[in-house]
């Protein structure tokens, strides 16, 4: 009786997975960041495995360099916005969105789910101080990820991560950091 028991728990527990076996799963393998003054931006690679069970993890950090207050600009979520990995950096480009909980709780996005989202125009303009930092993680889902190789970090929307401005300035400067992210397939021993 035992291993009638046995035989039908692993026969269901097998099936369950049956759908997961043929989904292709990723994994982060470097993050590589050039940006310029006044900022010091970086991007760490938290849980790098985009798989079925949880998505990769990637903490965005931004630091004010200069040792004044800059004005810092974006839409959606102060400060980094909506941000989307793209295989090519061209404006047209199609991606996929990176996720923050955060989404869920601004009432400038509205956001359903990883697929039915949007913004509104609304800028959102914070201080950040001279040498203060502040941090954001986005969550990339595997079923988001379309191929292995070399992806682009941008804007959703607008290309710049955010745009900036220095007390008694007019204008707004974009801030476009090329962010590069390597993704390999994730390889798992076959049953």
């Amino acid at each position: 009786m035992r291993r009638r028991a046995l035989l039908a728990a692993a026969g269901t527990s097998l099936a369950s997975l049956g759908g997961c076996l043929g989904a292709p799963e990723y994994t982060i393998t470097d993050v590589t960041v050039t940006s310029t003054a006044p900022f010091e931006f970086d991007v760490t690679v938290v849980d790098p495995d985009a798989i079925v069970e949880h998505p990769a993890e990637l903490e965005f950090e931004v630091r004010n360099g200069s040792d004044r207050p800059l004005r810092v600009r974006n839409t959606g979520v102060w400060p980094f916005g909506l941000l989307q990995l793209v295989y090519s950096r061209e404006e047209s480009a199609a991606g996929t969105i990176l996720w923050t909980e955060r989404y869920e709780t601004s009432q400038y996005v509205d956001a359903e789910n990883r697929s039915s989202y949007g913004v509104e125009s609304t800028p959102l303009v914070r201080a950040l101080d001279a040498g203060d930092t502040v941090s954001e993680t986005y969550e990339l889902h595997g079923d988001g990820v379309h191929e292995a190789g070399t992806a682009y970090v941008i804007g959703e929307f607008e290309s710049p991560v955010f745009e900036y401005q220095r007390d008694g300035d007019d204008d707004w400067t974009a801030f476009t950091p090329t962010i590069e992210v390597a993704i390999a397939t994730k390889e798992w021993v076959s049953l």
